[in-house]
């Protein structure tokens, strides 16, 4: 026998007949199958349920399988696991990067009709700061302040009582934390097709979210600290009736004052959004000088076009704080100011109205022509300048 013929013999000798088992083989794929409970029997995914399952929150095979296994083979359970799984895996992710600096972010700004808030929200980088996910939370956040009254989300009133001489409320942090998101558009969720959350288990209450986990979920999605810095909001209190009974008993209309919000933004990440770099909320407060109507309630109501001017205008009053470093309506004593040549008064009523068909008049003069000639009194109630990383 040749040296070769007794080596290739030795070597199929030394091969273990055990080495050849299927069941090694099968090891090779038992990532396809996920076991329950230590169980050893493993329990099979369909593929039409994976599918059906990243339909409505598109996250990797792996986890799809998890989950599904997880909820033995229930889409909506998985979904809720997923939710769960998301929640605890935020929170160690935002317990690791909660020390982080956040300098970037964005102010969002709302106005509902007569309600209207403003936020700060934060992050690391610019980057994360134009993205569609942190653009949608500042403004669900937003939302969520405008349509809350401040006292009321404590079990307080239910109707904000504001303070002399200054309509805006700063919005507890800590309080909105708590409050439960109401989206902008309520068919639309919070995260759109990044939320962990799918559209059927987001119509049911025990699955809406906190300001808290919205930002969590936030926070696994684009891997930054995020932080909600500050908020204000407003809601235009109802007229009271006057000491003669008022309208709904029939006496005289109420003359109280209709507070109208206002807002914009700089450098908006979405065309035509109200999520940028700078932002402004004003409240115009308004009173009607027509002896024949001197309700301004009962004239916006029975003038659209009055209605239609007022909401222009307080836009316009908006975009002058905007675009301006106003840091107050008027000078009100104390120290004059001293401008150098070509500077522009920080306080808005002395600053040329820019903003309002660029008018070289001041803010002063032509609020009061303009509201002369439609028979009314306007002033600026308060207003709000914010940039994303001002100290406070």
């Amino acid at each position: 026998m040749s040296v070769s013929s007794r080596f290739l013999i030795s070597s199929l000798a030394s091969i273990r007949p055990t080495s050849l088992r299927p069941t090694n083989v099968a090891k090779t794929f038992s990532t396809t199958s996920v076991r329950l409970n230590n169980s050893n029997s493993p329990i099979k995914v369909p593929i039409n349920l994976i599918a059906e399952l990243r339909k409505q929150n598109p996250i990797s095979l792996s986890k799809a399988r998890e989950a599904l296994a997880a909820s033995h083979l229930s889409v909506p359970d998985a979904l809720e696991w997923l939710e769960k799984d998301l929640e605890a895996s935020g929170a160690k992710k935002a317990a690791k990067v909660g020390s982080r600096v956040t300098k970037e972010g964005l102010i969002a700004v709302t106005v509902m009709g007569t309600r209207a808030a403003m936020v700060e929200l934060r992050c690391e980088t610019d980057f994360v700061g134009k993205n569609e996910i942190f653009r949608t939370l500042a403004e669900n956040i937003c939302s969520t302040a405008a349509f809350l009254d401040v006292q009321s989300v404590g079990g307080g009133q239910q109707q904000q009582q504001h303070p002399a001489g200054d309509p805006l409320a700063l919005f507890p942090i800590d309080e909105l934390l708590q409050a439960p998101v109401i989206p902008l558009d309520p068919a639309a969720g919070l995260l759109s097709s990044s939320s962990s959350s799918s559209s059927s288990s987001s119509s049911s209450p025990s699955h809406h979210q906190n300001i808290t986990q919205a930002i969590t979920s936030a926070i696994t999605h684009t891997g930054e600290n995020i932080q909600l810095q500050r908020a204000v909001s407003f809601s235009s209190p109802i007229p009271s009736s006057d000491e003669n009974g008022g309208a709904a008993a029939g006496g005289p209309t109420t003359t109280q004052p209709f507070l109208l919000p206002g807002v914009y933004v700089h450098g908006a990440v979405k065309p035509g959004g109200n999520e940028g770099k700078v932002g402004a909320l004003i409240i115009l407060s308004t009173l009607s000088t027509d002896k024949s109507s001197p309700s301004v309630m009962d004239r916006l109501a029975s003038t659209p076009s009055l209605s239609g001017d007022l909401q222009k205008m307080a836009r316009a009053v908006a975009r002058q704080v905007v675009g301006f470093p106003t840091r107050g309506v008027q000078h009100t004593g104390g120290q004059p100011v001293v401008l150098e040549e070509g500077e522009v008064s920080p306080y808005l009523m002395d600053q040329p109205f820019m903003m309002y068909q660029g008018e070289q008049r001041t803010v002063k003069e032509v609020l009061a022509e303009w509201a002369r000639e439609r028979d009314i009194k306007v002033d600026v109630a308060a207003i709000r300048r914010w940039s994303v990383g001002d100290e406070e």
